[in-house]
């Protein structure tokens, strides 16, 4: 077996994952290789270790354990980069080079994003109905590269009486197709006994920090992009569990999930998550950092009110009908759920920028039975794996049918995105379907040519999308919500689906957000009960009156108001 080799990093990926050190590692060698010798060797680690594993995930994710990562930003310095090696990862040169340019730009800039990072965290409180009840911990995740940013966050969290709970960053050789690869390899040490020794113990480790996770009232992440990608496939030579250890592998994330809602409620938590750009953008960084930086900060309420002039018109609609342009195969219908009191009732919520920084969304919980149709998408990046020609069809809101080009077959498309998006899963429903408003970031990526590098919580913007998987309440649907502009309560909360998760097996622990660009829609339109129809989109741009400040953004592309 050769470093660096997929097997390698299976088992240097798992002995990281159970915490074994040299130890383990060396246990590790003996398996050379051997898919039953890896599988026996690392699950009777997992059963003995279990209680230690969970213990130190449930205090790293605390601000404890034995990697203390708020110590290390607080060191991080735009001058010698030793402390760099503090992290004990794999640092590459483009980190570096981030942390150098991030660094170096002005002290009122970074304090301004900090700022605006805390405020809108804030916001989500008063966005989302959710009382902080003077809890202060918060929980800050960011990325190798960004210290300058996750400092100025942290400052401003303390100015305003917060306290950052520092986790363990990311960084680019452990993350994009390299956490692709791996997603699964946990399942190696996922035998029966392993499975249910790991559950309990993380059980017990959040009972034992009952007090810091009662005190924890939500999540910030700062991620970045900025790296060319692609469509490569997992290579031949690698561990593929058993269906009987991805279930496991379920089960865990599932149990994970339960018990992290005991006491971090979704429904009692404020969040926020934004991405800037990194050095791997190449000579043009400056310029794309600062566009970025532009649109990550903007006020979003003037778009807010435009949001409320298309929420309004849907909830007289029956269901949306998209299509693609010529091309394009998207066709697809996206039914609604009917609203009892339309006066106090809305299907979607109107999101500004505080939870998913940049502004620009409303979204909805489709009804599954009717939602049926094809979407079809050019070039996506979704889960750390670029997708082309991606086509989903839904047959009452479940994944019927898919697949992608790049491949020399049409089955080795169809097993890529069965593995990176469904996860190994047969289907899954559409748990979301939402129209993106943020034309400026569109025009943005376009024209610095950033498409296909962009992450979804900014493409997510740039034009209606449905997410896959579970709603945006999923374990959160009973706390009532409602849109600030009407007062109307967004009771689109669940599915039919999520509506039986009192007998369990309800949720797919999975949400990925799949949008269809500006350029490649042709129109969407709401349909009323009566057939009659109101179009919000048309050529890509928005046609209903009074959205056409959103077309503002688009009309300067060529000064003639058009594509």
């Amino acid at each position: 077996m050769l470093m660096g080799s997929p097997w390698w990093e299976t088992e240097e990926y798992l002995c990281r994952w159970l915490r074994g050190g040299a130890e383990l590692e060396a246990l590790a060698a003996s398996a050379v290789g051997s898919a039953e010798k890896t599988e026996e060797l690392f699950s009777a680690w997992a059963e003995m270790r279990a209680g230690a594993i969970m213990e130190e995930d449930v205090l790293g994710q605390n601000g404890g354990g034995a990697d203390d990562w708020g110590a290390l930003l607080s060191r991080a310095n735009g001058g010698e980069l030793g402390w760099m090696d503090g992290y004990g990862m794999p640092v590459c040169g483009a980190e570096r080079d981030t942390a150098r340019f991030v660094f170096g730009c002005a002290p009122d800039v970074l304090a301004g994003i900090g700022a605006h990072i805390a405020d809108a965290f804030l916001h989500g409180f008063v966005s989302q109905s959710r009382d902080r009840r003077g809890r202060r911990r918060v929980r800050l995740h960011y990325c190798v590269g960004m210290e300058a940013v996750a400092q100025a966050v942290c400052a401003a969290l303390r100015s305003r009486g917060l306290e950052p709970v520092v986790q363990k960053p990311d960084c680019l050789a452990w993350s994009g197709s390299y956490a692709s690869l791996h997603r699964q390899d946990r399942a190696a040490a996922l035998s029966e006994k392993a499975l249910d020794e790991l559950c309990g113990a993380y059980a017990a480790a959040c009972r034992r920090h009952e007090d810091a996770l009662r005190d924890t009232c939500g999540m910030i992440g700062i991620g970045q992009f900025g790296a060319e990608t692609g469509t490569a496939p997992r290579p031949a030579e690698r561990y593929a569990p058993s269906p009987e250890r991805i279930a496991r592998l379920v089960r865990l994330e599932d149990s994970l999930r339960e018990t992290d809602a005991e006491y971090l409620a979704p429904s009692d938590l404020s969040f926020c998550k934004v991405a800037f750009p990194n050095a791997q953008v190449g000579e043009s960084f400056p310029e794309v950092f600062g566009a970025f930086c532009r649109i990550n900060t903007m006020e979003s309420e003037p778009y807010e009110r435009i949001q409320q002039r298309i929420i309004d018109a849907l909830d007289g609609c029956a269901c949306a009908e998209l299509k693609g342009v010529p091309g394009n195969g998207t066709d697809l219908r996206v039914m609604f759920r009917p609203l009892a009191e339309p006066g106090k009732q809305t299907n979607f919520l109107n999101c500004g920028g505080d939870l998913n920084v940049p502004h620009g969304e409303l979204f909805t919980t489709p009804v599954l039975r009717g939602t049926n149709g094809t979407l079809h998408v050019k070039e996506i990046y979704l889960k750390d794996a670029g997708f082309r020609d991606l086509r989903l069809t839904f047959r009452d809101g479940m994944i019927a049918d898919y697949g992608c080009g790049g491949f020399a077959s049409p089955e080795e498309g169809r097993a890529f995105v069965g593995e990176r998006l469904l996860g190994g899963r047969d289907t899954l429903p559409m748990g979301e379907f939402a129209i993106g408003t943020n034309t400026l970031a569109y025009r943005t990526a376009r024209e610095l040519g950033l498409m296909p590098r962009l992450p979804i919580l900014l493409a997510e913007k740039m034009g209606p999308h449905v997410a896959v998987g579970d709603p945006c309440f999923a374990r959160g649907e009973d706390a009532p919500v409602y849109n600030l502009y009407d007062g109307k309560e967004m009771t689109a909360r669940e599915n039919e689906r999520t509506a039986r998760r009192a007998e369990g097996g309800a949720y797919t622990n999975v949400h990925t957000d799949i949008t269809l660009a500006f350029d490649e829609l042709s129109y969407l339109d709401g349909v009323r009960s009566d057939g009659s129809r109101v179009r919000i989109i048309e050529n890509g741009r928005f046609a209903l009156p009074g959205t056409e400040l959103l077309n503002a953004a688009l009309d300067e592309r060529d000064g003639h108001g058009r594509k």
